[in-house]
């Protein structure tokens, strides 16, 4: 093992007063001393660890330090629970003789720094987890050490070294060495695409990352997090694989207990959103304020669905539930009676999603074809404020629902476009209406490989323009008005009138067909 190695583990904690050099020998051991001058008992190579309590003058760090390096110890390391600071003659002792130094803080045991070590090794991943794991994982939950606690328990009785992910794939706790934030991303994207898990990915540079599946405590959800473990889990010892089980079996149990707090909040919620709807402003206020929604705190609305997926409109929990963890004061998601989900953001700038279409698009391949829509409101204080701004957020999200591609988005602005009126037709009657003007130039598109639905948008982009519209196609102008004389002949619409013009218009702003219906997967 080397010592860069070692400080690349964060979670250690260790910062280099003396750094090694870069030819610096590798660890093959680890001894804890606090003896004056411990040369006699080391074999050279190991890591020194010492709380200096035999510490007392600038003497005495030039005898201890000199004993270690006389020994080809590799590197020592001083803790400062017994003495309270690090004595400056250490660290000149090191440097005079050429020794690695790193301190630790108190909040790491030596004990952990020696199973680290042992555990790297001893080969990590090949080593068998010992059977009083068990007992230190539910310890761990026990004493409310959450998830950074369980990953510490498992990467020191295994050697194997975890992250915790969210649903969207962002880093919730923990890491695994050498390998960064993005590839942790990367791996937990290509491991939805590919589908089922446990999952092995590669690693860009050499290796493998296993990743477990967190299970959701709402029914029909997608897992609620992944594990994500240094190596492939089938080259493990036995034991380590059921012992990851475990791991997101206690992960999923704290989530469930999350779970459940956020319930009885969303309740109140929905009553404070039914009071805002039928004006009764005092109470609703309320009940927000028992949320700690302060009255003087601007929030907007955050609005968001996903529809065609296998997995119905859960995904748009995820997707809010991902922002409520990055951003301070969020309210509660709550379900809707169309499907969607609203939550209330902290927000002083228009239309900001604090990143929910970020977190949507990395659930693109649960969506499977399908699309997720999001709005939001205009910040707003107080009990009438949010009301206009959940009004604003419910209309602007029809509007997203009328675009294009897989995430979909709309602002308040959306309220001031022809699209809010399309979307207040009913889908059926729009399609109907779609089908008429465009459906059957694109059926001619299709038989003769012509692209009339294209130089029509041209048309009405360049805003009737036969010139700048011929330029901007680069064909001759009586090319484009022959194209043209083609849609009015098979739409029975005329170009020549400003209220046909509009017809088209709004016609090209109907999306297409829906997509096909998706299975549920088992």
């Amino acid at each position: 093992m080397q010592l860069t190695e070692l400080l690349a583990m964060s979670r250690l904690g260790l910062s280099p007063v003396v750094p090694p050099p870069a030819d610096s020998p590798p660890i093959r051991g680890v001894y804890t001393t606090d003896l004056p001058d411990p040369g006699r008992y080391l074999d050279g190579g190991e890591l020194v660890l010492t709380s200096t309590t035999w510490y007392h003058e600038p003497r005495d760090a030039d005898v201890f330090v000199a004993a270690l390096s006389g020994a080809g110890v590799a590197a020592l390391v001083a803790g400062t629970a017994g003495v309270g600071v690090l004595p400056d003659a250490l660290g000149e002792a090191c440097f005079r003789h050429g020794l690695p130094l790193f301190a630790v803080g108190d909040e790491v045991s030596f004990a952990a720094l020696t199973e680290t070590v042992l555990a790297a090794l001893d080969g990590g991943h090949k080593r068998m987890p010992s059977a009083g794991l068990h007992r230190g994982l539910v310890a761990s939950v026990a004493a409310g050490a959450g998830a950074e606690g369980l990953l510490d328990v498992f990467a020191r009785a295994t050697g194997v070294w975890c992250a915790v992910l969210s649903a969207t794939g962002r880093l919730r706790a923990g890491g695994v060495p050498d390998v960064t934030e993005q590839q942790l991303t990367r791996a937990h994207r290509d491991a939805l695409a590919a589908g089922g898990f446990p999952a092995v990915r590669p690693v860009t540079g050499g290796g493998a990352l296993s990743l477990f599946p967190v299970q959701s405590p709402v029914a029909h959800r997608p897992p609620a997090g992944y594990l994500v473990a240094a190596g492939d889990f089938r080259d493990w010892a036995p034991g380590v694989a059921d012992a990851a089980w475990e791991v997101c079996a206690l992960l999923a149990l704290d989530r469930a207990a999350a779970q459940e707090r956020r319930r009885i909040e969303a309740r109140f919620l929905r009553e404070a959103v039914d009071l805002l709807r039928e004006g009764r402003e005092e109470p609703a206020q309320a009940r927000l304020s028992s949320l700690g929604l302060a009255p003087d705190t601007p929030f907007s609305a955050l609005h968001v669905s996903t529809t065609g997926s296998p997995y119905g409109p859960e995904l748009a929990a995820l997707v809010l539930e991902d922002v409520a963890e990055r951003v301070p004061g969020c309210s509660v998601p709550i379900a809707l009676d169309d499907g969607a989900y609203l939550m209330l953001v902290p927000a002083a700038e228009p239309d900001d999603d604090h990143g929910a279409a970020e977190a949507a698009g990395r659930l693109a391949p649960l969506l499977a074809g399908g699309r997720a829509a999001l709005a939001t409101g205009s910040p707003a204080t107080g009990a009438a404020g949010l009301r206009r701004s959940i009004e604003e957020a419910r209309h602007a999200h029809r509007v997203a629902a009328l675009g294009t591609g897989t995430v979909r988005t709309a602002g308040s602005d959306a309220l001031t476009t022809h699209q809010l009126l399309l979307a207040a037709v009913p889908e059926d009657v729009r399609r109907l209406y779609r089908d008429r003007l465009i459906g059957v130039i694109e059926r001619y598109d299709a038989e003769h490989g012509s692209d009339l639905v294209g130089t029509l948008a041209a048309f009405l982009d360049a805003s009737g323009s036969w010139q700048r519209c011929a330029e901007q196609l680069h064909v001759h102008v009586n090319t484009l008005r022959y194209r043209l004389q083609r849609v009015e002949q098979l739409a029975g619409h005329s170009l020549a009138t400003l209220r046909d013009r509009v017809d088209f218009c709004l016609a090209l702003g109907i999306s297409g067909p829906p997509p096909p219906a998706v299975t549920r997967p088992a």
